[in-house]
Parts: C-alpha cells; sequence; structure tokens
C-alpha cells in the first residue's frame, strides 16, 4: 500500500522529492480499519477520554494570575475610551514614560469576553484555548507520523509546561499564535507556494497580543537559512522543510514582510523594540518569572516539573539527533537552532520553556519517526506491535497518575469558573472603600495589578505587573526593592511621593520586616492576605485612634499572643483586636485561630466562645491542611461541653485527615470512657500509648486511665489515679 504524507499527498500539489536528500518524508502506512480488533478501539476511546480528563485539570482552573486584573483595566479603558491613551493613568510613578501597548488586542478581548460573560467566560476561554493548542499540538505529532500514543505521551510532556505557563494573560494568545506558525511552516512544502503568506497575518496578530511575537520572526527565518545549507548534510525538519525552488522564493518574500508586518501596530517601531528592551533589564531577575529555571526548585518542589520536563525534551531531542547523525550522516539544523536559541533563553528565562517546548517537540516527533523506522527495518513488525502495546499501557499510567497527582494535591478552590480568593486581598481593597482611603499607595509588586482593578481611580499604584512595559527605570526597582530591607528607602520613596497608604503583602516574604515597628506608620487592617498602614499625623488619625492594630498582625506564628496573658489589660485589648479583625473581615482565619487559641487558654469556662471560633477556621479554611488540627480541637472542645457523640465525630474526622495527631485519639478514648464503653476506651488508650515516646511526659496519665479502664472491665472501681 503506498504510505501518506506527512501533511497531504506528495504529489497533488506539485511537490517533487529531492532525489541529493534522499525521501525524507515521514511516512506511515495506512491501517486497515477491518483489521483494527475491539479492545484495540475500547482502549483508545479509554486513552481519550484520560487524556482529555487530565488536560481538563490543567486548564480548567480558577483565576490565580496577578497579571490579569490589569489587563482587564487596560482593556476596559481601552474599550469605554475607545482610543489607546498615550500616557498610563494607574500608577503615579508612570508620568511622563513612553506607555507600550504590547497586548492591547488581548487586552480589550478579555475585556469584551468579562463584560459579556464576566469571570466564568474568561475562565473558559482559557480552557478553549488550552485545549486547541493540545489537540493542534497532537494532529501535528499525528501528522508527523507518530504512532498514537507516542503522540499522547508527547502531549503530556507538552501539557505539563503549557500548565505552568497557561495562565489568563495575553501569552497564552502569543503560545496559540506559535503553534499556528509551526503549522504553517509545516506544512508548507505540501501546500501552494503561497501559502507561505499566512505567516504575515499571523504576525500581524502576533505583535498586537504578545511580546514573544519575536519567535514568529525567527522561525520561518530559521526554515529559510537552513534551506540555503548544502543538501547533502542538512536536512530541514528531517526533510519535512526542505523546499523546492517556488516554495522558497515566496518564503524568502514573507520572512522579508515579516517585519513590516510587525510595524503594523499602534506604537509602531516601539512595540518591535519592547522584548528587546525587556530583556536588558537585569533587575528583572528579581522575579519568579524571569529566573533561571534551575534556581526555582530551591523555592518550591513543585518547579521540578518544569526542569524535569525541559531536562528530558533535551534529553531526547540528543539522543535521538546524535543516533541520526550517526546512521544517516546529516542533521536537522532547524531543530539543532530552536535548541541552541529558545532552549538556551527558556533556561535562563523560565518564562519561555513552554514556548521552547511547544516549539521544539514537532521537530523531536519528526526525529523519533525515522529513528522508530530504523528500529522496525530491523526488529520486525512484530517488536513494533508489542512496543506499541507497551506504550499505550505507559499512557494509560502517566495519565492516570497525573489526574490523581493533580486532584490530591490541588489548593482549595483551583478549579472552577470563579477566582482563587485566597490569592487576591479583595476584604482588603473592601476596606479601603469602606473607609475611603483614597490616593496614592505604596504596594507590594504583586498586589498592584488587583489594587488597579480594584481601587482605580480612587488610588493610584506605586509599582505593579506592567513595569516593565512603561518605566524601564531599573533605579526606580531599585529603590522598591531597598524597602524590603531598609525603613529610609521607604521613607524616602513615601515622602517624596506624597504616599500616606501602604498596602502590603501578609505574605512573610514579602511584608517589610520593620513596618509594625515604624513610627511613622499605623496598622489598621490585616489579614492572612493583606495589611493595610497610614501615616501617623495625617488625614487618618480619626481612623488610627479607632481602629489601629497594635498588638495583632497577620502572622501566621500566633505564639506572640502569649506574652499578653501575663498582663489582664493587654489580653483584653489583644481579644478586642481579634473580635475586630473577623468583624471587619468574617474570612480571616488567622484572626479565628487566634480566637481559639486564647479561649483554650481560658479554660473550660470559655468552650463555647472556643467551639466558635473553631467552627469558623473550618469554614474558611475548608480543603487546606491545617482543617485536620480544626476538627482536633473541635472534637476537644465538645469534649468539654458534654457532647460526647458530636466530640466522637469530630475526632474521627480529625483522625482520617491528620492520623499524626494525638489529640484524636485521647478525645476518643475519654469519649468512650464517658460513655462506659470501656473495651473501647481501654483500646484507645492502648494506642496512645504506644504512639507517644517512653520518656512523654504524658504517659503518667495515659498509663492511669488505662490502668481504670482495666480495672472497670475486671468489674472494679474505674476511678484513674
Amino acid at each position: 500500500m503506498r504510505a501518506r504524507a506527512v501533511f497531504g499527498p506528495d504529489s497533488a500539489r506539485g511537490h517533487t522529492p529531492y532525489p541529493a536528500d534522499g525521501d525524507f518524508r515521514t511516512e506511515t502506512p495506512l491501517p486497515r480499519r477491518a483489521t483494527v480488533p475491539v479492545p484495540s478501539r475500547l482502549f483508545g476511546v479509554g486513552l481519550g477520554l484520560l487524556l482529555t480528563a487530565h488536560l481538563c485539570l490543567l486548564g480548567f482552573r480558577q483565576i490565580s494570575d496577578v497579571d490579569t486584573w490589569w489587563h482587564l483595566k487596560q482593556g476596559e479603558l481601552f474599550v469605554t475610551t475607545g482610543s489607546l491613551p498615550a500616557q498610563d493613568p494607574f500608577a503615579f510613578t508612570t508620568g511622563g514614560h513612553e506607555w507600550i501597548k504590547y497586548s492591547w488586542a488581548a487586552d480589550v478581548l478579555f475585556s469584551l469576553v468579562f463584560k459579556a460573560f464576566g469571570l466564568p467566560g474568561l475562565v473558559l476561554l482559557r480552557l478553549a484555548l488550552f485545549l486547541i493548542v493540545s489537540l493542534a499540538l497532537y494532529r501535528v505529532f499525528r501528522g508527523c507520523g507518530l504512532h498514537p500514543t507516542a503522540a499522547v505521551l508527547l502531549l503530556v510532556v507538552a501539557s505539563m509546561a503549557l500548565g505552568f505557563r497557561f495562565m489568563l494573560r495575553p501569552e497564552m494568545l502569543g503560545l496559540f499564535l506559535l503553534i499556528a506558525t509551526v503549522v504553517i511552516l509545516l506544512r508548507l512544502r505540501d501546500s501552494s507556494p503561497r501559502a507561505a503568506y499566512a505567516l504575515l497575518p499571523t504576525q500581524i496578530a502576533w505583535t498586537n497580543v504578545h511580546a514573544s511575537f519575536v519567535f514568529g520572526l525567527g522561525l520561518p527565518g530559521l526554515v529559510l537559512l537552513a534551506n540555503l545549507l548544502p543538501r547533502g548534510r542538512f536536512a530541514p525538519g528531517w526533510g519535512q522543510l526542505r523546499l523546492d525552488g517556488l516554495h522558497l522564493r515566496h518564503l524568502a518574500i514573507a520572512v522579508a514582510c515579516l517585519p513590516l508586518a510587525c510595524l503594523v501596530n499602534p506604537q509602531g517601531v516601539s512595540v518591535l523594540l519592547f522584548p528587546f528592551r525587556q530583556n536588558r533589564m537585569t533587575r528583572l531577575t528579581e522575579f519568579i518569572e524571569w529566573k533561571p529555571v534551575w534556581s526555582l526548585v530551591k523555592l518550591d518542589p513543585v518547579w521540578w516539573v518544569v526542569l524535569i520536563v525541559l531536562g528530558l525534551v533535551l534529553l531526547a531531542f540528543a539522543v535521538t539527533a546524535i543516533l541520526l547523525a550517526v546512521r544517516e550522516r546529516r542533521m536537522d539544523p532547524v531543530g539543532l537552532a530552536i535548541v541552541l536559541s529558545m532552549g538556551t533563553y527558556a533556561a535562563f528565562r523560565n518564562r519561555a520553556v513552554a514556548s521552547f517546548v511547544l516549539t521544539i517537540l514537532p521537530f523531536l516527533a519528526l526525529a523519533l519517526v525515522r529513528v522508530a523506522a530504523g528500529l522496525r527495518e530491523r526488529a520486525g513488525e512484530g517488536a513494533s506491535e508489542r512496543l506499541a502495546r507497551i506504550g499505550g499501557l505507559a499512557c494509560a499510567i502517566v495519565l492516570t497518575a497525573s489526574i490523581a497527582v493533580q486532584i490530591a494535591s490541588a489548593p482549595r478552590g483551583q478549579y472552577g469558573l470563579g477566582v482563587r480568593r485566597d490569592r487576591f486581598p479583595e476584604a482588603a481593597m473592601a476596606f479601603l472603600e469602606r473607609n475611603h482611603l483614597d490616593g496614592r499607595v505604596f504596594n507590594t509588586y504583586m498586589l498592584g495589578g488587583y489594587l488597579i482593578w480594584r481601587r482605580w481611580p480612587s488610588n493610584q499604584a506605586f509599582i505593579d505587573g506592567r513595569y516593565d512595559g512603561i518605566l524601564f527605570d531599573e533605579a526606580l526597582l531599585e529603590d522598591y526593592l531597598q524597602t524590603y530591607w531598609s525603613p529610609s528607602a521607604l521613607d524616602r520613596i513615601t515622602s517624596t511621593y506624597a504616599v500616606e497608604i501602604l498596602v502590603l503583602s501578609a505574605n512573610p516574604n514579602y511584608l517589610l520586616p520593620y513596618i509594625g515597628k515604624h513610627p511613622e506608620w499605623a496598622r489598621v487592617y490585616w489579614d492572612p492576605d493583606a495589611e493595610i498602614f497610614v501615616r501617623r499625623g495625617g488625614s487618618h488619625a480619626a481612623l488610627i485612634a479607632k481602629g489601629e492594630y497594635s498588638l495583632t498582625r497577620s502572622s501566621s506564628d500566633l505564639s506572640y499572643l502569649v506574652a499578653y496573658r501575663r498582663d489582664p489589660a493587654l489580653r483584653a485589648r489583644a481579644l478586642g483586636e481579634l473580635r475586630r479583625a473577623v468583624a471587619e473581615n468574617p474570612e480571616n482565619g488567622t484572626a479565628w485561630l487566634g480566637l481559639a487559641q486564647e479561649y483554650w487558654a481560658q479554660g473550660p469556662a470559655a468552650a463555647a466562645q472556643r467551639l466558635d471560633a473553631l467552627t469558623h477556621v473550618a469554614r474558611v479554611e475548608a480543603g487546606t491542611p491545617v482543617v485536620g488540627r480544626v476538627y482536633a480541637e473541635q472534637a476537644d472542645a465538645l469534649l468539654q461541653l458534654g457532647r460526647l457523640a458530636e466530640a466522637k465525630v469530630a475526632a474521627q474526622q480529625a483522625r482520617r485527615l491528620d492520623g499524626q495527631q494525638l489529640l484524636p485519639y485521647w478525645v476518643l478514648a475519654l469519649v468512650a470512657e464517658g460513655q462506659g464503653e470501656w473495651r473501647e476506651a481501654r483500646d484507645r488508650f492502648l494506642e496512645l500509648q504506644t504512639r507517644l515516646d517512653p520518656s512523654d511526659e504524658r504517659q503518667r496519665l495515659v498509663r492511669s486511665r488505662l490502668d481504670a479502664a482495666e480495672r472497670r472491665l475486671r468489674g472494679g472501681p474505674g476511678t484513674p489515679d
């Protein structure tokens, strides 16, 4: 049977193979449907369902990216004014600076989708684009001649890289246009020569949505240059990108016109130069997405996934390229150039890993097909079929494991059509609005976008994620970074810009360590997400007098409250601040935990108040690791209140969520003792005894209770010693 070409018939459009190159069209025989057994088809359907579930879990996530908000606000401004204003109005540090609106078209799209369908519409837009890009990539792999199971495995690798960057920001449109460019180039040989001009509208759209459009300039240029190399040693795309004279002339014209296409934007050459100006800013490496990929694993183990994906892709490409170079004495200059250029850039700028993986995997697929063809010649069809079955099983295992891990490790509120509330200071913004705290704000970088979205024009931000698109001012960024260790740097900035409000992240890594003791600033709001300070002696004196938090703060380590117990007046004030904190924000889980801790210190008389506080914590922290401890403490409070049945249920829940805790076992033993179930009480005390270290001072108390339970079982008195 005649084999089919990679992206279409090899002669229908006038294509003639190159005798000097050999036939490098990666082709696979068409299977006869009648010979495919039903179990194989069912397995394929099951594999498809697993793949769909895997992709949906990666793409169907609530909004969690801090940059989403300023893109939405910019789009809203562009739509409502019907123009692209020359000056940025959102931050007070951007006056007089050129505003490069490199993503204006994407911002407008996001704004229109939000206006029509709200936040759920934006989430679904991202999911749809993620699935479209994934489907397009799978079709590219299959078009390269790759076996379906191998195509699925490569797609899983690609999706893991895409999942880290496919956020609700213009970059996802850039990734869509990147795969579109790759498809145009790979189909060009078997298409009309004029198909090369499809690169131009793609590039125009790309230039107006994201700065990654530079990849759209480089990839066609690489293909053009590769076709000018000697044919004996070089096979662009392993022959798939080897073009005849007519195709090459049209591609050369298209490549020459690409820079002109990039100028089709409202700001002309400024947008064209923007990516290069952006990458010159060395201080950008202070932010995660600009760091080298190997440095991320020190910040969070989850980044091992990105590093492993990048390493696997590079290793697989290197191995296949070496095997083919030895066997066929030629190489793919396009794939090698992508590895050396985009791969190197991705290693030093982790934000480019997804773009690199998306670009290189089709070339890896072409190489794998040639390697597989050589193996099939040596091992025969039987070995190929066995390898295909093993590959199918591997796909099922990998996809099942991925789905299980994603579900098990998903943070609270990760999936859905809304917003990850624990990522954004909604309650802090409401406090600003409620108390009319208008004006300029010095803010933590990561909170700037949300501040703009929720509070502009009432508040202007100091800095936000648009910094590298407007200021290009490394001195200002240096001043901002110095505020983390220098009170004088904060004083200099706030006095220079007449700032009287600070909105700071409550994350210990970003909260100014000295701010709680700074004499010029009073804390008037805090929760686990943000803290708000206002300047003393200014227009906010009444707010400070009414609601300053001088004793409590957002720290998750509540041990500092213990010191206040020595002074009844201080303790009363601290409790008052905690009560005010939960009144201002009922979702303030840290304040509820503080109240629960202090009510516990008061003893059984405050058990009802402690239980109420813990009930609020359980609601707020549902789905988080802390909830197991909360259930254990609820069980203890219920036991103190004599509600034995409820205490038993809460203790059992705590044990299911966190089996390492001792408190649930103690509560269950005392509940059994209180209900006269002495056999169960004995078993619980025995279990608790084995869990305690022999030197633990609590061993004596447990032994006393255990002896009492055993005496009752023998019919004697059961009062513990």
